[in-house]
């Protein structure tokens, strides 16, 4: 796959996703997003990144020359609904991602992860986000930013399997509801 069809690719994958925010997803988003914060430290720390958000193009950290074409992230960011005003902020980001994946003759440490993997599937779980006040707001559930590079060293929070962030989901809602279980 060339760089530009795999910024195609994931150009289809996020204008699939439906925007509309729900709270019904919001205990695995913040899984999610807690996984995203932990994969973004790991990159920052392996190439010496300059960001102080957790949200950063690590492609441009990894490699500047590497850039997807704005047009497709225009695109995308057309089709993303109201609510999610973080969110046009991440998906160059995630783009830029994609084409540094698939560019001939750039090595990519094998002991990290995707980073961007995590944030898309947050996504796909219905809709985006949106911080204020140092804190990345899913509906139900509040994830804080400070502190997002000391995540580096934990181990993966979850699994991104579906059945296992569904679970997140059914737990999460009967903790809401006060149900016993």
């Amino acid at each position: 796959m060339t760089p530009d069809e795999a910024v195609r690719a994931m150009a289809e994958r996020l204008k699939a996703v439906d925007w509309k925010r729900r709270g019904d997803k919001s205990w695995s988003k913040a899984a999610l997003l807690k996984e995203y914060f932990r994969r973004a430290a790991r990159w920052q720390r392996a190439y010496g990144c300059e960001a102080s958000v957790p949200f950063y193009d690590i492609a441009a950290c990894v490699d500047p020359g590497v850039r997807a074409d704005p047009r497709v992230a225009d695109e995308v960011i057309g089709k993303i609904g109201p609510g999610n005003r973080s969110v046009p902020r991440v998906v160059p980001f995630i783009l830029h991602w994609a084409a540094l994946r698939a560019t001939p003759g750039v090595e990519l440490p094998g002991d990290l992860e995707d980073p961007f993997e995590p944030l898309v599937l947050l996504f796909e779980r219905g809709g985006g986000f949106h911080t204020e006040n140092g804190e990345v707001n899913l509906e139900y559930v509040a994830v804080r930013m400070a502190g997002w590079q000391d995540r580096a060293d934990n181990p993966p929070p979850i699994s991104l399997a579906a059945d296992e962030l569904d679970a997140l989901d059914r737990d999460g809602a009967a903790a809401q509801r006060g149900d016993a279980g």
